[in-house]
């Protein structure tokens, strides 16, 4: 253990008083959370809200939203030390690429890439991270799991059956967004907006954590840039119509209608690759889940949020 001179510690408490509270509180950060032996400070904590909601929130929404982050960080520590435990990496050269094979089976140029980002609510280098992810937990689904996830010929053709009119031309839609961070304030906003207290201009800019670039409008989205949240949202609205909050990445979202048009047919194959994904992402998904709640009933996990 090192020792310090009287004229150190002075010196050292004299810097801590100059800084004030805000630096003071930098050098003393309490710890949420301990997964396995690691820790999660509040800092960190406060610094996933902030990009969870896109912006600084108020003390209500942070509070309310903390739980769920903290356990999203939670299961990310979990993740990460199980890819370490079974000597798992990801080069920032395999993140480049499936970004690159993402655009390309969407057929999406880079400005349509970005707007299918900002329809998540997602920077580029959060994307780039969740890929990351993404590509940790395909390594471990393969490497754990040994019944593998098969997409059968039976399942593709009853999904095309019941999707034809949408996967046969490709839709385009033009809609404006409110985004929020709790179910309650997306309640009260959508009765808000149905009951004409306020008019969707107002909801963006008072209540949306989402993007509030042209007050929330997007035009000309591509129908299958949308995951199946949104079309669930949008499926059965009239042009002017406002949807009911539906959750996408862990926010709440309510769309109005602005357009809707038919496009070009879409070629065969490219609709054939995008059924198979949409019918294999759920199958992951709840695949990995299971694995997930195993690893998390086998950690130590202290929470002193």
């Amino acid at each position: 253990m090192k020792k310090y001179g009287v004229r150190a510690v002075l010196m050292f408490s004299v810097l801590f008083f100059l800084a004030g509270p805000s630096q003071a509180a930098q050098v003393v950060d309490r710890i949420v959370a301990v997964v396995n032996g690691e820790i999660i400070t509040l800092q960190e904590l406060q610094q996933q809200i902030r990009l969870a909601v896109g912006q600084t929130p108020d003390p209500v929404t942070a509070e309310k939203i903390a739980p769920k982050v903290l356990d999203a960080m939670i299961d990310n520590v979990v993740l990460r030390q199980e890819a370490q435990r079974l000597n798992i990496e990801v080069s920032d050269s395999e993140v480049e690429n499936e970004i690159r094979q993402f655009k390309a089976r969407r057929s999406l140029s880079d400005e349509d890439f970005e707007r299918s980002l900002r329809l998540q609510g997602l920077t580029p280098e959060q994307f780039k991270e969740r890929s990351r992810e993404d590509i940790v937990k395909h390594k471990i689904l393969g490497f754990m799991v040994r019944r593998k996830v098969v997409v059968t010929q039976e399942e593709i053709d009853a999904y095309m059956e019941r999707n034809r009119s949408e996967l046969t031309t490709e839709r385009m839609v033009s809609l404006q967004m409110v985004v929020l961070a709790d179910r309650q304030d997306a309640d009260t906003v959508s009765k808000s907006l149905r009951g004409g207290e306020i008019g969707i201009d107002e909801a963006v800019q008072r209540h949306s954590v989402g993007p509030k670039v042209d007050n929330g409008v997007m035009t000309d989205v591509r129908w299958r840039e949308l995951d199946e949240p949104w079309r669930e949202g949008l499926r059965d609205l009239g042009v002017g119509e406002v949807s009911e909050p539906f959750l996408i990445q862990d926010r709440w979202v309510i769309v109005k209608l602005l357009d809707r048009r038919e496009g070009e047919r879409q070629e065969s194959a490219a609709v054939a690759e995008e059924v198979r994904e949409a019918i294999m992402r759920p199958k992951l998904e709840e695949r990995f889940e299971e694995y997930m709640t195993g690893l998390r009933n086998k950690a130590i996990i202290q929470k002193k949020l």
